[in-house]
């Protein structure tokens, strides 16, 4: 089917959309293409003069890929053939997507990025990282859906599922508020930083930066039971689940102690999104 195809390619889109936007806060490019949106600095294809502008534009052209594919699944979900279960998935992924878009566009417009370190930008980017979750999340089930033709999702949203489910938007708010301290207010070294996180005389997002490797540790316990748990119960093999939960730990770990690197922080939100999919996607396999 068609919506399957398509629902892999936006999946796919999807986490590089999401590591783009990572790249672009963490080298401060927000502001590459100035405070117009949809344009990049007034002109539709901008002549690329500064790595800033290379940076933000390359991020939100593979943002736009990732809108027409949505729209293009929405539009087709007008089809007759399509189950009710699969329309609803799709305008909730359409939802999230266009959501995206419009979190994107006011915070380019408010110019809460590059520096910017006010109390809106601190409740934006928390914001645009849960929703990130939520299409990710959307097109991981549309994409076990159609591949597998299934029509309902029993089992699904258990009890289980829902403690996961809260345990990840905590770790990844948590950690996009980390990774925006990080950004703006860089530490010396990992003591140094260790320091200032418990001092008072700190700014608030440098304080709130412990919060992150507490929300993930409980959830990297807790999915390690609960890959125990849908094992147990049905069957569901969950040995990458386990994997990528190991990655992230020691990614996470050795990032914080090497003072916060580029290239790792981005590998441990890639593994992250990774980690959410397949969640998703075992987890739907649980459905009787």
């Amino acid at each position: 089917m068609i919506i399957n195809k398509l629902s892999l390619n936006g999946l796919v889109v999807s986490v590089f959309s999401i590591i783009a936007g990572a790249i672009v806060r963490a080298t401060g490019s927000g502001d590459g293409c100035g405070s117009s949106w949809p344009t990049c600095n007034g002109e539709i294809i901008p002549k690329l003069n500064t790595s800033s502008e290379l940076i933000e534009f390359s991020h939100r052209s593979i943002s736009g890929v990732l809108l027409i594919i949505t729209l293009i699944i929405f539009v087709k979900s007008f089809n007759d053939e399509v189950p009710i279960l699969q329309k609803k998935i799709i305008w909730f992924l359409t939802f999230f997507v266009v959501l995206e878009a419009l979190i994107g566009a006011v915070i380019v417009v408010y110019e809460w990025v590059g520096l910017n370190s006010s109390t809106p930008r601190i409740f934006a980017v928390p914001l645009h990282l849960i929703n990130t979750f939520g299409l990710l999340g959307t097109y991981t089930l549309l994409f076990h859906l159609t591949k597998n033709s299934k029509t309902s999702l029993i089992n699904f949203f258990d009890r289980g599922f829902k403690i996961g489910l809260f345990l990840f938007l905590l770790s990844g708010a948590t950690g996009s508020i980390a990774a925006l301290a990080d950004a703006l207010f860089p530490s010396e070294s990992f003591l140094i930083g260790l320091a200032e996180d418990f001092d008072s005389k700190s700014q608030i997002l440098t304080r709130l930066r412990i919060l992150h490797p507490l929300s993930a540790s409980a959830l990297s316990v807790y999915l390690y039971s609960e890959a125990n748990r849908l094992q147990s119960e049905y069957k569901v093999i969950t040995k990458n689940i386990k994997l990528l939960i190991l990655l992230g730990v020691l990614l996470g770990v050795l990032n914080v102690v090497s003072n916060i690197i580029l290239p790792l922080s981005i590998l441990h939100l890639l593994i992250a999104d990774l980690l959410w999919i397949v969640y998703i996607y075992k987890s739907a396999e649980k459905i009787t």
